[in-house]
């Protein structure tokens, strides 16, 4: 700063620069780093509300129309071809709750995802899944089906699940739609009446054949007489 600049300072500030260390020749100032907040992924889109593990009136609902609850990892993210928000995650099963999908299996579970949702379930990390069968397929609510395990399965985790989703009443198979029962209406549920003329000629014969056989018998014995 030169003297002339240094004159047209008031008094009190000439001497606050005048205490203040000098940079030294060829100093440049550093700038600034302005650190961002790390944010994890989130576990649910923000449409939806997280579920909350301690609460097992809310795992309950959740589970009471899913055809199948379990807790797995998923191995591998798979979009299916055609339709981007269609994705496929297959899942190792670790500990089946509810429903036929059985432990230690891969299971092809399929999310259809909103289009201005970011998927958020991810690989190599472990959720509680609550899936239905739609033809042929695992389906899971993009919204309800998952919920994140952030500490993994732990014995812990499983024996809580197990003890809240015991009292769910397992889903029972539709019913068959019964079939209206035919019956048959003959037209004449007793036969024909025999004609007259055919009894009494039955009966005629019957008659003639006992007549002969007791001339026979007659004959007979008025022989051996």
């Amino acid at each position: 700063m030169t003297s002339s600049a240094r004159r047209l300072l008031p008094p009190a500030l000439l001497a606050v620069l005048a205490l203040a260390p000098a940079a030294p020749a060829g100093a440049t100032a550093a700038p600034v780093a302005v650190q961002e907040p790390a944010t994890a992924p989130a576990a649910y889109p923000a449409m939806c509300d997280a579920l909350d593990l301690t609460d097992e009136a809310e795992i309950d609902a959740r589970a009471l129309p899913a055809d199948d609850v379990f807790a797995g990892t998923v191995r591998a993210v798979q979009p299916t071809a055609g339709d981007a928000k269609r994705i496929g995650y297959l899942v190792a099963v670790e500990r089946p709750f509810r429903g036929d999908i059985e432990k230690d299996k891969q299971v092809l579970v399929t999310i259809d995802w909103p289009a201005d949702v970011d998927p958020t379930v991810r690989k190599a990390r472990a959720y509680l899944f609550f899936t239905n069968d739609r033809g042929g397929r695992v389906v899971a609510d993009p919204c309800t089906g998952t919920a994140l395990l952030p500490g993994g399965i732990t014995p812990r985790v499983t024996a809580t699940l197990r003890r809240f989703l015991a009292s769910v009443e397992p889903t029972a198979p539709p019913s068959p739609t019964p079939q209206p029962v035919a019956f048959d209406d003959p037209g004449d549920p007793l036969g024909n009446p025999p004609e007259l003329g055919r009894v009494l000629a039955s009966g005629g014969a019957i008659a003639l054949i006992g007549v002969l056989g007791l001339v026979l018998v007659s004959r007979l014995g008025r022989r051996r007489g």
